[in-house]
């Protein structure tokens, strides 16, 4: 069904409801009596309420909702959703009110039109900021409470897009800016790739017009050609399909859109059409799962695939719910340059050509629209963040959580079972971490990437697999938010963060029973205090492990280690920098240090957070507390305490650096080594 517009004379209004009832009635499961005349009655209302309106060409308004329902229904949205893009002008550009509209349709249907209103308020300029943000706010908190309002959205702006050429240049260049950077980015996560073409196509036509046109007859030129070997390369996938006795539903040809053709071109420094092997591409749709890798192996027993293009989104689908296996293949059909071929079941196209509005006419959820498959696959929206920055939060710390979790590319990583974890591009693994649970975030110290062992600060890569090491006594850092992405994580750390700085303000008395309970918290799991223990071998964050220093490097306590599992039971420590790693299987080794144990004994004045500093001072320096004795000085003019306190400290710490960042801490009175801790 065509977006384009047409001129007022030769639009007729009559027809137009007959080809929305006719395009429901051919997808809309139950579409019943009911429900047509609820939709005739919307048509008919906006109809009344925009008659004596008139756009910039000077046709009739009511034409722009009309043809933005059209485009809408490519996407097979409820009934709901046909009415309030019939509508949604009507509170904005007439007298009617939302009252008025809730009345007559319903709340469901107000609130949609009322959210695409507020949506289309305030013109997103770039010299204009706050507006902006502010306007990105509105769009997705209302997206947050009812999904069906960018859809609504969406159509409308594909309709503008058409229609710019009646629009003065620097509003033409700004909408189509706006929509390039926003609007098509939206409706790809949300698996709407029939509207991210489209606006990408639109937006590429308006900014770049001259390009747009080379292009066009750059594609003109081969379109013969093309339409030659889609032929052939149809027939002999039928061909090979049936020799193997797979059932097949369809197989279509495509071309790649201009926009995305373009893109190529800037990537890849081409100069011409001619240049870009993959214009064609082809899809086969089949009936089971199983089928795709029938279909697959076929092909690829008959033509060479082309290495590092095959891509399984069936497994593992996109984070927007997309599935599809994809693959490249050479010498189809006798052709000279790679072909992409994507293999799908039905379900699967149904998600992908229509995206997810598709689902609404047949589910429900409770009293809602949603489709309960679509509420699983898009759990990657922030609707939480929406919802609580609803009023109190700044509009440019909303923009910058939201952009995080929609507007960025994403990319997959996997638990060491095999789970896929989706993290937005430079995601590091503390990301990762948070993903797995909050916990693991908070008690992160270091992380195994394809089972070598990084910092946590690394960002990730596409298909890692990734194995997070936690420690009891860990706490998140506030150093982390420099280099966290995804709002998970910095959400998290940021709650811990205030959590500290409450308690910091408790009444001084309460402070050594909190202190008490810190140091519980501090102590790594499965080491009882041991007062006067000697230094010992921590292996992967266990100690007691069996094990023996290599003799090729001959490590010391002051050096940085490397623990390697031999083939019997024990490890072999090295230096870390030792050359033998070098030959090593990486997936063996685990971090190791040297452990030993400092008494320390600390007079303090009795102020407001003191024994917090002090733990934070050996939480950054990653040290644990094996033992502790507290007591209230008695006979001081100013209440006093004396702490003592026994540390497991890693031998290549700065000793005495930490003992001055704990000297300078305000409060502090004299600081002092002892060699046990008082019983």
């Amino acid at each position: 069904m065509s977006g384009m517009h047409t001129t007022s004379e030769a639009y007729d209004f009559k027809a137009g409801i007959e080809q929305i009832i006719a395009e429901l009635q051919l997808y809309y499961p139950h579409f019943n009596e009911r429900r047509e005349e609820k939709v005739r009655k919307a048509y008919w209302y906006s109809f009344d309420a925009h008659k004596e309106q008139k756009r910039f060409s000077g046709e009739p308004y009511f034409m722009h909702p009309v043809e933005a329902t059209k485009i809408l229904l490519t996407i097979r949205p409820d009934v709901d959703t046909v009415c309030a893009c019939l509508l949604h002008d009507v509170i904005e550009d007439t007298p009617i009110t939302a009252d008025e509209i809730e009345e007559t349709f319903g709340q469901s249907i107000r609130f949609l039109c009322e959210g695409v209103e507020k949506v289309s308020k305030v013109n997103l300029r770039d010299d204009q900021r706050g507006q902006k943000l502010e306007t990105l706010k509105k769009l997705f908190l209302a997206v947050a409470q009812d999904i069906r309002v960018i859809f609504v959205k969406l159509a409308d702006r594909i309709h503008n897009l058409q229609t710019l050429d009646h629009v003065r240049p620097q509003k033409r260049q700004r909408i189509a800016q706006e929509s390039q950077k926003i609007y098509a980015p939206i409706a790809q996560k949300l698996g709407l790739f029939a509207f991210k073409n489209q606006i990408e196509d639109l937006c590429f036509q308006h900014l770049h017009p001259a390009v747009y046109a080379i292009l066009q007859d750059e594609l003109a030129a081969h379109f013969v050609e093309q339409e030659t070997f889609i032929r052939r390369a149809k027939k002999a996938i039928t061909e090979e399909l049936k020799a193997h006795k797979i059932p097949l539903i369809e197989i279509t040809g495509r071309r790649k859109n201009i926009a995305s053709i373009y893109s190529k071109m800037k990537r890849k420094n081409l100069h011409s059409v001619s240049e870009v092997y993959d214009l064609v591409g082809f899809r086969i749709v089949t009936k089971k799962d199983e089928m795709c890798y029938r279909i697959l192996g076929a092909l690829h027993r008959k033509w060479t695939p082309m290495v590092g293009r095959f891509k399984d989104y069936v497994s593992v689908p996109k984070p927007n719910g997309y599935q599809s296996l994809h693959t490249t293949l050479l010498g189809l059909s006798g052709s000279k340059v790679p072909t992409e071929i994507q293999i799908r079941t039905e379900k699967m196209n149904l998600d992908a050509e229509y995206g997810p509005a598709a689902h609404w006419a047949y589910k429900t959820k409770r009293s809602s629209n949603f489709d309960e498959d679509y509420v699983k696959r898009t759990e990657w929206f922030p609707t939480e963040i929406a919802r609580s920055h609803a009023s109190e939060k700044p509009a440019d710390e909303f923009y910058d959580q939201i952009t995080q979790s929609v507007l960025d590319d994403r990319i997959y990583v996997f638990t060491p079972k095999g789970d896929p974890i989706s993290l937005q591009v430079g995601a590091s693994a503390v990301d990762f971490a948070y993903a797995v649970h909050t916990q693991v975030g908070h008690t992160i110290v270091g992380a195994k990437i394809n089972g070598v062992m990084r910092p946590i600060s690394t960002q990730l890569e596409n298909g890692q697999i990734v194995e997070i090491l936690t420690k009891k006594s860990q706490v998140p850092r506030e150093a982390w938010l420099s280099f966290v992405k995804t709002s998970t994580a910095r959400q998290a750390i940021n709650a811990h963060l205030n959590r500290q700085r409450k308690a910091e303000q408790m009444p001084v008395k309460n402070q050594l029973n909190e202190l008490k309970t810190q140091v519980q918290k501090l102590r790594p799991m499965g080491i009882k205090p041991k007062p006067n223990e000697q230094t010992r071998l921590i292996i992967g964050g266990e100690g007691g492990i069996p094990h023996r220093l290599a003799s090729c490097c001959s490590p010391k306590t002051s050096d940085e280690l490397v623990a390697y599992k031999s083939r019997g039971l024990q490890f072999l420590v090295h230096k870390a920098d030792c050359d033998e790693l070098r030959k090593l299987l990486p997936e063996r080794m685990l971090s190791a240090e040297f452990i030993a144990q400092r008494g320390i004994k600390i007079v303090t004045q009795n102020r407001v957070a003191l024994l917090r500093d002090v733990l934070d001072v050996l939480a950054e320096s990653d040290v644990s507390i094996a033992d502790m004795q507290l007591n209230t000085l008695a006979n001081k003019d100013v209440p006093q305490s004396e702490i003592e306190l026994l540390l497991d400290v890693n031998t290549t710490l700065d000793w005495p650096g930490l003992l001055r960042k704990i000297d300078r801490i305000k409060g502090i009175h004299s600081l002092s080594e002892v060699k046990t801790v008082a019983q």
